[in-house]
């Protein structure tokens, strides 16, 4: 014994012929709530033996005043025809049929509203009703179908809107008693997209066997007519369908990690592995070759991945990982920076490369004898006073460092942010840096180090926060950004994530002219590459 579960739509009866139509909407025009729909129109403008339709309120209502000889006569019921024929062919017994109607005549703010001519209110079903009865009368079922109405609340949104109608379709089918090992047929091709997905997804959540009774068209070599045959998909094949849309959202949202668990068993191999390199691009993880991690190359990848990574991570207001790679990459960015330049002294080119050292402990300078030896030079305090090396001030926290190394030719000097940023400002007087990376390296700063907080304290933030620590605390910077925010609004209502705003155009737009400035990277970003790689792969699961 079985269940079948029916949507149905504005077309799924439609008119055999146009002569009758016309005197029997006349006959119910009292019944009627407007004169429109007086003519059928053709399902297929080329050949008027594929039938006429007309609105499905309209129909109901006009054809339940006739006597039902008509309806044999008028009717055609196509889609439930090649269904009825499934179940005849295949002798499966349906203990009962449950028919979703619609009836959106609630949600209309006024009578001019629900009555225009494109009105949701007159492809509503819940005047079909009758007829169905007497369709199914005359078919092999031995059980009477039952009707479910699809009601949407004053004012709420209609049958097109998917979370509404998804809670009216689990509220409905959660009156069933149906044992939930029955068989469940199930035919969601009738009535509006949303009201397809909502029957798809409740009914595979709900019970262990779903089977989807379809209804596919082709044509017919031997008479040239269109015709329909049924099919009948495992929900096996759904639910794979709906992993991978699921997955596909998921990718495309930035979550790779959580897609792949959606994924496997599903995906094949190549897949998966595209995924595994996305999820180590999110660990700014690459297959680099040991000892090649502090190579300017190789860090500047790092860096363009993970200013694309925080432009994902903030546009989903996961602002403290943002916080947490940001800061990384701006001090990756001074190192690279620094020992990417080459200067000329005494009318000789000076790689910086051979003066500075980076290894995981951070940027150093190399010891005055390694230096000589490199360069055959004899005096490295000079060459580094002509490259403009900030000198600490005596009493500074660095100066005693700073004594120690001009004292012992053997030892480095370990750089500092807010050393590595002034001396990057000297050997390019050219380059202009973003608030945010001229705040951050400051030696000493009044204002509270988001940073710091969210890392050492794990206090929590807000998006303001964030927009105010992205600009560098700078009132001008903060005023100006909220101007430019308020002019772009214009008065529209809409939500702005400030902060991902404030990302784009205040960091990361200056950060990579600022690679551009250094002769770091030349390709032309206009799009985040990362989110077109995350697209490509959600494109290609199928």
């Amino acid at each position: 014994m079985s269940i079948w579960i029916v949507t149905t739509g504005n077309s799924d009866i439609i008119l055999k012929h146009d002569k009758t139509w016309g005197r029997l909407h006349n006959e119910a025009s009292d019944h009627l709530e407007c004169s429109d729909f007086a003519s059928a129109s053709r399902v297929n403008s080329d050949d008027k033996e594929a039938g006429y339709t007309v609105p499905a309120r309209v129909l109901g209502i006009v054809y339940a005043k006739q006597l039902q000889e008509c309806y044999e006569d008028d009717l055609n019921f196509p889609l439930l025809d090649t269904y009825c024929k499934y179940f005849t062919d295949k002798n499966i017994i349906i203990e009962k049929i449950i028919i979703l109607l619609t009836d959106q005549s609630q949600i209309f703010s006024s009578e001019e509203q629900r009555l225009h001519q494109k009105s949701p209110y007159w492809k509503d079903t819940s005047t079909l009703k009758p007829l169905f009865e007497w369709y199914f009368q005359h078919q092999q079922f031995t059980c009477k179908p039952e009707f479910k109405d699809l009601i949407p609340h004053q004012n709420s949104p209609g049958v097109d809107n998917w979370d509404t109608t998804l809670s009216l379709v689990e509220s409905k089918l959660q009156e069933l008693e149906v044992d939930a090992s029955q068989e469940v047929y199930v035919s969601h091709q009738a009535g509006t997209p949303a009201i397809s997905s909502a029957v798809q997804f409740v009914t595979l959540g709900k019970f262990k066997k779903v089977q989807f009774l379809v209804s596919n068209e082709y044509f017919d070599e031997e008479d040239y007519q269109l015709k329909s045959k049924y099919d009948s998909i495992q929900s096996s094949r759904y639910q794979r369908g709906m992993q991978i849309q699921k997955a596909k959202q998921l990718i495309i949202k930035g979550l790779p990690a959580a897609a792949k668990e959606v994924l496997i068993g599903i995906a094949n191999e190549q897949t998966i592995e595209k995924i595994n390199q996305i999820v180590d691009l999110f660990n700014i993880k690459s297959s680099l070759v040991s000892g090649q991690e502090f190579e300017v190359k190789a860090s500047i990848d790092r860096i363009v991945t993970a200013l694309d990574l925080v432009e994902i991570f903030f546009k989903q207001e996961n602002y403290i990982q943002g916080v947490a790679i940001l800061n990384a990459t701006q001090e990756t960015f001074l190192k690279a920076a620094i020992i990417s330049q080459t200067k000329k002294i005494y009318e000789r080119p000076i790689a910086l490369s051979n003066i500075v050292g980076w290894d995981k402990y951070g940027l150093f300078i190399k010891p005055q004898n390694t230096i000589k030896n490199l360069l055959n030079l004899q005096n490295p305090l000079e060459i580094l006073n002509q490259l403009k090396f900030p000198n600490p001030i005596p009493g500074d926290f660095n100066s005693k460092f700073w004594e120690k190394y001009q004292n012992q030719k053997d030892s480095t000097l370990k750089l500092n942010n807010s050393t590595q940023f002034q001396w990057l400002c000297e050997l390019r007087q050219d380059f202009k840096a973003w608030g945010l990376l001229e705040w951050s390296c400051r030696y000493r700063r009044e204002e509270d180090d988001l940073r710091n907080q969210l890392l050492h304290n794990l206090l929590g933030v807000n998006q303001q926060e964030v927009r105010d620590y992205l600009l560098g605390y700078n009132q001008d910077s903060i005023k100006r950004f909220l101007g430019n925010i308020k002019q772009v609004k214009n008065g529209s209502e809409e939500i702005t994530n400030e902060a991902y705003q404030a990302y784009s155009q205040d960091v990361k737009l200056p950060f990579l002219k600022a690679l551009k400035l250094f002769g770091l990277w030349r390709q032309e970003v206009n799009q985040n590459k990362l989110e077109m790689k995350l697209q490509e792969i959600a494109d290609s699961l199928i």
